[in-house]
Formats: C-alpha cells, structure tokens, sequence
C-alpha cells in the first residue's frame, strides 16, 4: 500500500509538473480565444464544403448547431443565424472565398498544432508558406473527420435500436452514449495520431488520451446546470457581455478536456525519462525499490565497465560501492548517487579512458543514450543540472 501510494505521489507531481512547464492553463487560454474568433469562418467553411456533398444541407446545419450549443451555449443561436444569414446569400461562393475564410480559419489550428510541439517539446522550425499550407491541411482533417462523424451518428440510432432488440434488458438510451462515446474516441485518437509530433506513439496511448478526453467532456456536460447556477451573478459585472463571457469560459473548459489527454499521452510516453530524471536529481530509496529495482546491476570488484575507445553506449549511475574512472592519466574517485560517463554520450565520441569497480562490489544503473540525450534535449533544469557538474570538472 505504501509502495502504491508513493507512485502515486510521484506520477502526481510530475504530471502536475508538465502541466506547470507547460502553461497549460495559458494553453487553452490562448487556443480558447483564437476558437471564439475564428468559429464562425470555419463554421461557414464547413458548411458551405459539406452542403456540396450532402443533398439535404440542413441535417449539416443541424449538426453544426448542436456542435456550436455544446460549446457555446449562451451565444450559439445567434452566431448560427448569421452563419445561416451568410450562407444563404453566397451559395455561388467562389474559389476567392474559400481562400478568404480558410485563411481566416488558421490561426486556430496554427494554435492547436503550436500545443501539440509545446506539449511533446518539440521545436520544429519551418518557412512561413509551409506553416501555412500545414494549418490549411489540418483544417481540412478537421472537416473531414466532422463530415464521418456526422455520417456515422447517423446510424448510432438504428445500432443501439438493433442491440436493444438482442438485448431487450438494455436501454436505448446507454446504448446510444456508450456508441456515440466509442465513435468520439476514435476520431479523436486519429486526430491525436496525425497532430503529434512524435511518430512513435503506441496507439494504445492514443486511444487512453482520446478516452480522457472524452470521460472529460462527459463530466463537464453533466456539470453544465451547476456551472451555470454559478455564473448568475456576472451579468452584474458583465452586463450585456455576460454571455460572450460564459461562452468564453465553457468553450476554455472544453479546450482544457481536450488538451488534458494530449498532456496525458506524452506523460505516459515520456515516463521512464521522468524516473531517469529524478534517479539524477533527487535519488532516494523508494525511487530505486519502486522503479530501477530490475535495472541494477551488481559487479564485483575489478571489473570493467568500460575501456579507452569502447563505444559510449551509456551513462552509469553508483547505487552502491566505489567506481575508478581513470582518463588522460588523471584518476577520479565515484561513491553511492554519483553518475560517470556522461562526457562521451554527450560528445558522441568513444570512451577516452577506463572505469573499474575497486570496492568489493558495487550496484550501478545504466543510462542508455537515448534517455539522457532526451532529457539533456527536453529538460532545462537536467540540462542545468549536469552543465553545471562538467563545470566543476573541467576547473578541478
């Protein structure tokens, strides 16, 4: 019990700590506003690109205002009578327009794409045309994934009809939510999948983000009566802005429901760096017993972990004994929570000197390259951390 309970404090605090490195709460701040200003070209865009393909264009418009009252309750009829307004009049829209509000409609997804690097600390660097032509590609993902969306509630209804007549003690009513949440999670699982900069996500991770996103969505709308209870007393404050502002807050709740889960899968992708990261920074016994138990290795005296011009495969770190590191000459002396070999994983070089264990025996932990590469690339305060003991090196 105890050993749960410490790793739950630990995945807690780091969690908590991604969150903080990341400005989350700025995050959906930011990707909040840019939505509230941008919804209304990308739902014009929607509507004009998918009336196109359906005969009867008011099941799009029906869906896009179902769409619009989930995330803007309070202004929602209003906006989707000027989209109504719009549309009637520009059914000849030319190829002019379209560019007009695709270009207007970027800036939300440059912003949901800039989330997607900060979040997996990516920095990607590329000209401004091509950002361009990404964000216009993304928003076309996005339509696309809506219009299959659409297309596949359609027959939610006639699936959980036909599951309830197999099972005539199940309500139609769970039946729907629980095909209706199915199909959300999978949409978002591939919009996660082609949104992410790193390509080597186990879909597994995806599919738990997508569901904690949804489960999140499911709660805040179970939540909205209480929420808006709450909020009775803005109008006071805000006046005739009263619902611009509610509709502000509950579109930033949603965007935080769909942004936790991207948080959520890189945590998880991201976890064993996390352990690394405090077996360097802040070693203790419940940190080696809960997690690097496995990974050490116990050596008895005299033997080598590494020679002159050995390939520098990883960084050791002491759990317990004395290790020799012997370079240019110049002998140094490790003991219990130190770490060695970094020099050469950082350098890309080969192994400048030798290191042999000269206590009866000793219990190390190897580092594989890639894991402290990762966390010198990603982790400012390691980064930090490390720069600074080569520091003491090369002045000693």
């Amino acid at each position: 019990m105890k050993d749960f309970i410490w790793k739950s404090k630990f995945y807690l605090a780091h969690f908590s700590q991604n969150l903080s490195q990341h400005r989350f709460l700025s995050l959906c701040a930011t990707t909040s506003f840019y939505f509230l200003f941008t919804l209304i070209p990308f739902i014009i865009l929607i509507f004009l690109i998918l009336s196109k393909w359906v005969s009867n264009s008011d099941v799009i418009f029906n869906e896009l205002q179902n769409i619009t009252s989930n995330l803007l309750p309070e202004i929602s009829e209003k906006m989707m009578f000027q989209v109504k307004k719009f549309t009637d009049g520009s059914r000849g829209l030319g190829w002019f327009w379209f560019f007009i509000l695709f270009w207007a409609a970027s800036p939300l997804a440059n912003s949901i794409r800039k989330n997607f690097l900060i979040i997996f600390n990516r920095k990607i660097k590329r000209k401004f045309y091509v950002n361009k032509l990404i964000d216009v590609t993304i928003l076309l993902l996005v339509i696309f994934l809506f219009f299959s969306y659409i297309f596949i509630s359609k027959y939610l209804i006639t699936l959980a009809g036909f599951f309830h007549s197999l099972v005539p003690i199940s309500e139609k009513s769970v039946l729907l939510i629980l095909f209706s949440s199915l199909s959300l999670i999978i949409f978002i699982a591939i919009f996660y999948k082609i949104m992410t900069p790193e390509k080597k996500l186990p879909q597994s991770l995806l599919f738990i983000g997508a569901a904690t996103s949804c489960f999140v969505w499911i709660f805040l709308h179970e939540m909205f009566d209480f929420i808006m209870n709450m909020s009775q007393s803005y109008g006071i404050f805000y006046g005739s802005m009263r619902n611009l502002f509610i509709s502000l807050i509950w579109l930033f709740l949603n965007i935080a429901g769909f942004l936790i889960g991207v948080e959520l899968i890189a945590f998880i992708f991201n976890l064993e760096v996390y352990k690394f990261r405090s077996l360097f920074l802040q070693p203790s016994k419940p940190l080696l017993k809960n997690f690097f138990q496995p990974n050490i290795i116990r050596l008895q005296k005299n033997s080598v972990l590494f020679s002159y011009n050995m390939p520098a495969t990883s960084v050791y770190f002491i759990v317990d004994g004395q290790i020799k590191t012997t370079i240019n000459g110049q002998e140094r002396l490790f003991h219990n929570n130190q770490y060695f070999g970094e020099l050469s994983v950082i350098n890309n070089t080969k192994r400048l000197g030798e290191a042999i264990v000269v206590s009866d025996w000793a219990k190390i932990i190897k580092i594989p390259n890639s894991t402290f590469k990762k966390l010198l690339n990603e982790d400012l305060e390691f980064q930090n951390y490390i720069l600074k003991n080569l520091n003491k090196i090369i002045i000693n």
